[in-house]
């Protein structure tokens, strides 16, 4: 497999896209998101069945992928929506925790947030972060529509490449209109082929 090739691409684009959703549901999983968790579970079982169409040249499993990239897309636009607060959507509603209750693990360990103790002896993050927890989600989502952009077209790249390069040759009885797997119309007769014996 040469290094340039659409197919060779389309790898890297999905063990990026592997890496940066098993890290998503680490953090999902730390917050008890669990909206996120299933999806992410679905669009990693997608990210295998691409990457087993892509080693296979099986380009129907490389389309199937492509197709979920749209609908992945569609996942992580509503979860930035969501986050930005973009119209009626926010994150307040609960809905990415299925109304558990449960926040963002980024909410309460945000990046550069420092904690100040209470008198109740429980640790609250202070407003003071380098990075609102909204931002970090938001970037998270982002990202995976990056990819998702990048692996939809790559991967109708690559699966139109697939058929392209796919030639049928009739190994049996090659080119021949008569060959053993095209049986012969009822109105002609089989071809005789000259028998030659060496003795």
């Amino acid at each position: 497999m040469a290094c340039c090739t659409g197919r060779c691409i389309l790898f890297f684009i999905l063990v990026l896209q592997m890496l940066v959703v098993v890290e998503r549901q680490v953090f999902d999983f730390l917050g008890f998101m669990w909206a996120p968790i299933i999806a992410n579970f679905i669009h990693i079982a997608f990210l295998i069945i691409g990457i087993f169409g892509a080693f296979q040249y099986r380009s129907a499993y490389v389309i199937t992928y492509s197709v979920w990239c749209l609908v992945w897309f569609g996942i992580n636009l509503t979860v930035m929506s969501i986050y930005l607060e973009i119209d009626r959507l926010t994150h307040e509603d609960d809905w990415l925790s299925l109304k558990t209750g449960h926040k963002s693990w980024w909410a309460e360990n945000g990046i550069g947030c420092k904690t100040e103790s209470s008198n109740d002896n429980t640790d609250s993050p202070t407003n003071g972060c380098l990075l609102h927890f909204t931002y970090v989600e938001s970037v998270q989502a982002a990202a995976e529509c990056i990819f998702a952009f990048i692996g939809f077209w790559l991967g109708c790249w690559v699966s139109r490449s697939f058929t392209e390069e796919d030639d049928h040759f009739d190994f049996i009885g090659g080119f021949d209109s008569n060959s053993a797997h095209h049986p012969p119309s009822k109105s002609s007769r089989m071809q005789m082929q000259p028998m030659y014996i060496s003795t």
